[in-house]
């Protein structure tokens, strides 16, 4: 009866650590599908593609405007850009551009609605190169109108890192 019991207590220990680690599986495959370039990350309005930038001759010149500013980041500091989108926006070209790979900056992006698109580093959009060059397409009609929200933070800085953040409205 003793070793039933013990075999019982075993068991039943065995399917509280299972049930324990589903939920830690499941938020790693979610981080990780936000750094998985093809895949079409949620907002709470729209479906959104992330992929990397790639130069289109026909739309680097046509684009609605552009937000271009020039900080210095430290070491653990997050700086929020806002940038207001208006009607009729096909895609955001976000480029945020430090150009100094001993230094590590992320780029977190926001919609209006609030949902987070996702975290991305500097091997983000495919190369590793003090910069995160990124497009963001909505899966149908028109980027989400409203203030988008571009969060840099400083993840590994050694002094202070002067950065560039370019978002294209095309």
């Amino acid at each position: 009866m003793g070793d039933y019991l013990k075999s019982w207590m075993i068991f039943v220990l065995c399917v509280i650590i299972g049930l324990m680690a589903v939920p830690a599986v499941s938020a790693e495959e979610e981080y990780a599908t936000n750094f998985d370039m093809g895949d079409t990350l949620a907002s709470a309005e729209k479906d959104y593609i992330i992929s990397p930038w790639t130069e289109n001759s026909s739309d680097t010149e046509n684009f609605i405007s552009l937000l271009r500013s020039t900080q210095y980041i430290t070491q653990g500091q997050t700086i929020t850009h806002n940038v207001n989108v208006g009607s009729g926006v096909n895609y955001l070209e976000v480029d945020l551009n430090w150009g100094d790979t001993s230094d590590s900056l992320t780029l977190t992006i926001y919609t209006p609605s609030g949902s987070k698109l996702g975290t991305y580093r500097d091997s983000s959009d495919g190369s590793t190169n003090g910069r995160i060059h990124l497009n963001i397409d909505p899966s149908q009609g028109y980027v989400e109108q409203g203030t988008w929200k571009f969060k840099v933070y400083g993840e590994s800085v050694s002094g202070t890192q002067s950065y560039t953040l370019g978002v294209a409205l095309h």
